[in-house]
């Protein structure tokens, strides 16, 4: 009973998370919005066991990914925005009728066939087990998203640094 409280309230909070992210023009809101969307996600990680996933849920998406956002806006001029958007603004119609259309799509199956799916079993994997397959198959991938990850964060640097400017008191050539 308490299991499906929690669910409920996660989900509720995750789903919350995600249309506040998308729906604030001040990116700074949409950012906090996001971590909020990740924590929330984490936390259903933690109902499903899936210990490990939750702590690098937390660390990297909250932590890391979330701290390089808020650094990369405070590197942009413009942050705010009117979180005041129309109703009639383009695509709202279409955006609607998909979000509307899409669980009934992926659920009236299921509920039709009537017969409810037997979960699987639990996986008995650990954390050493998943960090073996991952260093030992992955390292290279891994290796390239940080150099990528911290091209990105130079780039950034260096595109909100500007232009060098010329000092005051010297002239330039005609």
């Amino acid at each position: 009973m308490i299991e499906g409280v929690a669910f409920y309230i996660l989900s509720t909070v995750a789903v919350l998370g995600a249309l506040l992210a998308v729906s604030r023009r001040n990116l700074v809101h949409g950012v906090f919005a996001l971590l909020l969307f990740f924590a929330a996600l984490s936390g259903l990680f933690v109902m499903l066991m899936a210990d490990y996933v939750a702590a690098v849920q937390v660390l990297v998406y909250v932590g890391a990914v979330g701290i390089l956002q808020l650094f990369a806006i405070m590197l942009t001029e413009h942050v705010t925005g009117d979180d005041l958007r129309r109703l009639g603004a383009r695509g709202w119609f279409w955006g609607l009728m998909l979000a509307v259309a899409l669980p009934v799509v992926l659920l009236l199956p299921p509920l039709l066939n009537g017969e409810p799916p037997v979960p699987p079993a639990a996986p008995q994997s650990t954390a050493r087990q998943l960090g073996s397959q991952l260093m030992e198959h992955y390292v290279v991938p891994l290796e390239v998203l940080a150099l990528l990850l911290t091209g990105a964060l130079i780039g950034a640097v260096a595109v909100a640094h500007g232009p060098e400017k010329d000092p005051p008191g010297k002239d330039r050539p005609a």
